[in-house]
């Protein structure tokens, strides 16, 4: 992955009419900030000029203050504030792990880095927090690209926690595309109250028959029944029973034990039945929540970099470079 110079030269051709003008010639060199910090990098391996010492546990490195902010608005306001940090040799970085650092300390003076499954859940947060956003986008990138039926609700859970919102987006609407898959999972059974509700409650929910929708509901209730049972009610109310066969609610929601106990679900029941006994010409006037048809939207497939036939889970190395 290549990003463009910070500040590209624009072609400008007034520009080299005044040039010519004045008798002069205006060049820009596209290296001259590459060898730069190619030989701030290589003065930082020597320890060389280094004016501060990033310390995470037991980890120490070495840096050059104006490098540091000149790339991460984080420490450009450590530096050249009022903060007891910007004079001091040694400057702890609490929040961050050493190797976290160190990786991030590298990337600021070479523009690269390697984004992997095993490095991306610390790696994106301690990008955010040291404000270096084009690592932060890498690791969303990474992720979206990785979503899989078995880990979409998870990497939506992480996208939520650290504000990612368009990977929060993704990950979301990959859930509803592949829903019937993804109720299989262990994530699935293992969501919240309100995260079941929202997801099942989705007009966008791709699903051959609304059963797959009932059927995800008592899976989860079953899963955890003393402490879900309780939410039955609430849960019916977004699965559209009048959109299921007249037979499949006779010979399987009617005969559900968690139904029969009921009387607010037996409700929803009846009111599905009943609109199954109107004339066909009819039933499009009920207009009710349960009664509109899901419409799914179809998102860009996601290609795994593991490539066919790939284990699912496993996410593969990326390796970003990012070019000054």
């Amino acid at each position: 992955m290549v990003a463009a110079p910070a500040s590209p030269r624009p072609n400008c051709a007034a520009d080299s009419e005044e040039d010519a003008a004045n008798g002069g010639i205006h060049t820009f060199n596209q290296t001259h900030m590459r060898k730069a910090f190619q030989l701030m990098n290589d003065l930082r391996s020597k320890q060389m000029l280094c004016d501060v010492q990033l310390v995470a546990g037991s980890v120490e490195v070495p840096a050059h203050r104006v490098v540091l902010a000149a790339c991460s608005p984080y420490f450009c306001a450590m530096f050249t504030g009022d903060m007891s940090e910007s004079k001091a040799q040694q400057v702890e970085i609490r929040e961050v792990d050493g190797q976290t650092l160190r990786k991030l300390v590298d990337y600021i003076y070479t523009a690269e880095i390697e984004v992997t499954e095993d490095n991306v859940q610390v790696l994106l947060p301690a990008a955010s927090l040291l404000q270096l956003m084009d690592v932060r986008q890498v690791c969303c990138d990474f992720l979206q690209s990785q979503l899989h039926p078995t880990n979409c609700l998870g990497i939506r859970a992480f996208a939520d926690l650290h504000t990612c919102t368009q990977l929060l987006s993704q990950a979301h609407a990959y859930a509803e595309q592949h829903f019937s898959e993804v109720v299989q999972s262990e994530e699935f059974l293992g969501l919240s109250l309100q995260q079941v509700s929202s997801l099942i409650s989705s007009d966008r929910l791709t699903v051959s028959t609304e059963e797959k929708v009932f059927e995800a509901m008592i899976s989860w209730i079953k899963y955890d029944k003393p402490t879900r049972l309780e939410f039955m009610p609430k849960l019916m109310e977004h699965v559209r029973l009048p959109l299921l066969s007249r037979d499949y609610l006779v010979k399987i929601v009617e005969e559900e034990p968690l139904i029969k106990n009921n009387n607010t679900c037996k409700d929803f029941l009846i009111e599905a039945m009943k609109y199954h006994l109107l004339p066909a010409d009819q039933r499009h006037l009920i207009k009710t929540d349960r009664t509109r048809p899901r419409t799914p939207v179809s998102i860009p497939k996601v290609q795994s970099r593991a490539g066919p036939g790939a284990e699912p889970r496993v996410l593969p190395v990326l390796s970003v470079a990012l070019c000054r």
